[in-house]
C-alpha cells in the first residue's frame, strides 16, 4: 500500500512539475491557472517526501517521526532537493500572487529549477564524479523536454476542444510548433540514450524482459513510439488538412491529441514506478 502511494506521488510530481514548465513556455492564459498548478506541485512534493520517508522505514507509518524527517531533510540528497524545490515553488507562488503580471520567462525559470531537483529523487543520483553529473544533467534535460511536450499538448488540446474553436488558428499554432517540437523530440531521444547507457548498458538490453524495470522500460518505449506516430500524423496529415476539412478535421485532431497526452501521462506513471525498481546495471 505504501509503495503504491509512493509511486502515485512520484507520478504526480513527475507530471505536474515538468508540466508547469511546459505551460509556462506555451500557455497564453492568465496567472491563476499557473497559481493552481504551482500550489498543486507544492502539495504533491510534500506528500511525496513524507511517503519517501515512510518507505525508508519499511512502510511503517508508526516509525515516522520529526527526528527522522529532520535527518532526511538535513543529511540526504532527496531531502536537500526537496527543500530547494519548496523554496523555488514557494517563491514562484508568492510572485504569482502579489504581482498581476509575471513574465513567462520568470515562471519557466522557477519551474525549470524546481523540476531539476527531481533528478536527485531517482536513478540519476546513483553515480558519482563526472559520470554522476552527466547522468544528472541528462535526467534534468529529459524531464524538461518531456514537460515542454506535455505543456504543448495541453495547450493545443485546449485550442481544439473548446466550443467555437477556430480551426485556422489551431492549424497555425500547430504548424508553428513543428520546429520546436523536433528539437524537443531530439532532446528526449538523446538524453534517453544517455540514461539507457547508464542504467541498462549494452549487455543489459537482451535481459530487459527478465526484470520488472526492464518490462516497464519496454512498455515505455512502446508508448513513446505511439506518441511519435501520433505526433507525425498531427504534423504531416491532420494539421495540413485542418483548414480544408474544418470541423471534421478538428474532431480528428482532438482525438489524436487526446491519445498523445494519455500516452504521455501513462509513460510518466511507468517512469515513476521504474524509479523505485533496481535497474539492470545494478545487478551486473
Amino acid at each position: 500500500m505504501a509503495e503504491a502511494a509512493l509511486i502515485l506521488a512520484r507520478g504526480l510530481s513527475l507530471t505536474i512539475l515538468p508540466g508547469l514548465f511546459g505551460l509556462a513556455l506555451f500557455a497564453k492564459g492568465g496567472r491563476w491557472p499557473l497559481v493552481a498548478v504551482t500550489a498543486l506541485a507544492i502539495l504533491a512534493s510534500a506528500i511525496g517526501f513524507v511517503l519517501l520517508a515512510v518507505a525508508m522505514t519499511g512502510g511503517d507509518y508508526a516509525a515516522l517521526s520529526g527526528d527522522l524527517l529532520t535527518m532526511l531533510l538535513r543529511d540526504t540528497a532527496p531531502g536537500l532537493a526537496f527543500v530547494m524545490r519548496l523554496m523555488l515553488l514557494g517563491a514562484l507562488l508568492l510572485t504569482l500572487l502579489v504581482r498581476s503580471v509575471v513574465p513567462r520567462s520568470v515562471v519557466a525559470l522557477f519551474a525549470a529549477g524546481a523540476t531539476a531537483t527531481l533528478a536527485w529523487n531517482g536513478h540519476g543520483a546513483m553515480d558519482s564524479g563526472a559520470v554522476g553529473w552527466i547522468h544528472l544533467g541528462a535526467d534534468i534535460v529529459h524531464m524538461l523536454a518531456v514537460g515542454a511536450w506535455i505543456g504543448a499538448l495541453i495547450v493545443f488540446l485546449g485550442l481544439v476542444v473548446r466550443r467555437g474553436s477556430d480551426h485556422e488558428a489551431a492549424a497555425r499554432a500547430l504548424a508553428g510548433f513543428a520546429g520546436v517540437g523536433s528539437v524537443i523530440v531530439a532532446a528526449i531521444l538523446a538524453t534517453g540514450l544517455v540514461n539507457a547507457a547508464m542504467l541498462i548498458g549494452v549487455d543489459g538490453i537482451t535481459r530487459l524482459p527478465e526484470s520488472l524495470y526492464g518490462r516497464l522500460m519496454i512498455a515505455k518505449l512502446a508508448l513513446f513510439g505511439a506518441m511519435l506516430m501520433l505526433a507525425s500524423a498531427n504534423r504531416y496529415w491532420l494539421t495540413p488538412g485542418l483548414i480544408a476539412s474544418g470541423r471534421k478535421g478538428l474532431r480528428a485532431l482532438r482525438i489524436s491529441l487526446s491519445l498523445e497526452l494519455a500516452a504521455a501521462v501513462a509513460i510518466v506513471g511507468l517512469v515513476a514506478w521504474a524509479g523505485i525498481c533496481e535497474p539492470p546495471i545494478s545487478a551486473m
